[in-house]
């Protein structure tokens, strides 16, 4: 997306990541509302911004992602500042662990899903918006597991904001089905399909069996162990040391099949 003359909104903007996303975009020619809940850092930051780009290029709102009220009141006051519509919507609110598991992820995760809801409503151009883009800023706590006991809160909202960008990325790219079209599938699995399978149905794509490999992959790797453990006294017991092993024997039968053909 060019940003140039676009309308964000930045959350939690007064500092930090946020206002540095925010000084990116009003280099590349945005328009762009910052956001906090304290409005003295809040306001700081609007007149070092003004000042560097311009009276009417940034504004400020004061919101607390934990209030509905204080979400409705910053997309509307922003949209009326600027007399445009919201083009880029930026979820970066946040804390971390250290003020109690329930606050971080009341406003890590709770708060970021309902600034998505409100705002993929107003985009919806079914009902009467333009589209726009939402930005959700995660954290490689999102990908990684917890570290400690005190901080598996804060992992554990942040894994939530990346299967929730992952999973709206998901619903848009395969779309909404018609009760007849999974009925078709349906028929499929009634009369062709054997007991315990699982078939998976997607838009404008066939339905197939998924299938569980869980009984040959366990054989697999329980033959590995054993003649791992006989033959070289090595245990697979970690992943590592069972997809080591595997490419191995990859590479032993390979060079087999190549003597031989």
């Amino acid at each position: 997306m060019d940003v140039k003359n676009k309308l964000a909104i930045i959350t939690g903007s007064s500092q930090g990541l946020g206002k540095a996303f925010a000084v990116e975009l009003l280099k590349g020619g945005a328009f762009v509302c910052l956001s906090d809940v304290n409005t003295q850092i809040g306001e700081k930051a609007l007149s070092e911004l003004k000042e560097r780009f311009g009276d009417d290029k940034v504004h400020f709102v004061e919101c607390n992602v934990l209030k509905t009220e204080d979400i409705n009141k910053l997309y509307e006051e922003c949209e009326n500042h600027f007399d445009k519509s919201v083009d880029i919507f930026c979820n970066n609110a946040g804390i971390n662990h250290t003020k109690g598991w329930r606050l971080c992820m009341d406003i890590d995760i709770m708060a970021v899903m309902e600034c998505t809801e409100y705002v993929l409503d107003k985009m919806d151009m079914r009902k009467g918006g333009k589209g726009g883009l939402i930005v959700n800023t995660a954290s490689l706590a999102g990908i990684c597991p917890g570290l400690s006991r005190d901080s598996y809160s804060y992992y554990v909202a942040k894994h939530g904001v990346v299967t929730l960008t992952r999973t709206l990325v998901a619903v848009k790219k395969f779309g909404v089905m018609t009760p007849e079209y999974v009925a078709q599938a349906f028929f499929k699995l009634v009369t062709r399909c054997g007991t315990g399978d699982a078939m998976i149905v997607l838009k404008d794509v066939p339905p197939f069996i998924y299938t569980d490999y869980s009984r040959e992959w366990t054989f697999v790797l329980s033959a590995g162990s054993k003649l791992a453990h006989s033959v070289f006294g090595v245990d697979l017991f970690t992943p590592k040391l069972q997809m080591l092993f595997l490419f191995v024997v990859f590479i032993v039968i390979h060079f087999v099949l190549c003597l031989l053909f």
